[in-house]
């Protein structure tokens, strides 16, 4: 039975790598993904006797495809993500394939790690977590997430923009923290202003937002900005843009969005405030 292994490579250090993920990358015979991925795991001396198979960026199924082929041949496979396979991840495009292909759960179980079969064929399936981009950007920012939020990406290879426009009101409507994976690329030039155009019809143009560029990597860049600023702003493919709800400010060059307790309680002296009970639902309505 071979063994294949959706690997979350986390921001792309060292670090960044969970226990998990490193064990099965050392235990691997081949390591498959995206090129840039492949570079960054070579740095960190992780991939030395090795297969190793490169695939370029938009070759999301070719890299499921040979993982597949390489596991039900009997070898322990790698497949490498960024941040994590389930988000914006390799897992979606291989279990699609998988479903298409016509796999078979081989071992009653439900969930993962588990068995799969294809006629002859069996592969052991696990999912390794990763640091997810937008856990990475918050752990530099402060408590951008610290409540309700929605990642959203703004590339349309795979999703329509009409459907991304009609989130993003969503969002919007719904007073979510954002996160904008995939902001801009070299094709992809405006997204990014009409996101903020959007998001200020529902938001002061003073909300804080954030633009974090390669995350834990050697050229990190960490921007403070405002949802109005968004507008100007420059952003690539490494960028991850943070926009916060209605509660969300800067506090000493942090990003800080409260979870609700001053709703609730006098932070100085802990006491619950007048007509709310500790333990029982808030009863401040929409404050």
């Amino acid at each position: 039975m071979g063994e294949l292994y959706l690997v979350g490579m986390g921001p792309g250090n060292l670090e960044g790598l969970t226990l998990r993920a490193q064990e099965v990358l050392g235990r691997a015979g081949t390591v498959i993904g995206y090129s840039t991925y492949i570079g960054l795991l070579e740095e960190m001396g992780l991939l030395e006797g090795k297969g190793v198979v490169r695939k370029g960026m938009t070759e999301e199924l070719d890299r499921a495809e040979e993982a597949l082929e390489r596991a039900l041949g009997g070898e322990r496979v790698a497949l490498v993500s960024g941040g994590d396979p389930g988000v914006y991840g390799m897992a979606a495009p291989l279990l699609e394939l998988m479903e298409e292909r016509g796999f078979r759960r081989a071992d009653g179980g439900v969930g993962l790690p588990g068995r799969f079969r294809l006629g002859e064929g069996e592969v052991w399936l696990e999912v390794v977590p990763g640091v997810t981009a937008a856990n990475a950007v918050a752990s530099l920012l402060g408590s951008p997430m610290a409540h309700d939020t929605c990642l959203l990406s703004l590339s349309d290879l795979l999703t329509p923009w009409p459907l991304i426009q009609r989130r993003l009101h969503a969002a919007g409507q719904g007073d979510f923290v954002v996160v904008l994976y995939n902001p801009q690329s070299k094709r992809r030039h405006w997204q990014l202003r009409r996101s903020a155009e959007i998001l200020l019809q529902y938001r002061p143009k003073e909300t804080p937002a954030a633009l974090v560029k390669g995350a834990y990597r050697r050229r990190q860049e960490v921007v403070l900005t405002t949802l109005e600023g968004l507008l100007e702003a420059e952003a690539g493919m490494l960028t991850t843009v943070v926009i916060g709800n209605s509660q969300s400010r800067l506090y000493e060059g942090t990003f800080l969005t409260p979870r609700g307790y001053a709703l609730k309680y006098d932070l100085e002296t802990k006491e619950a405030l007048p007509g709310e009970t500790p333990g029982l639902p808030l009863r401040r309505g929409d404050a």
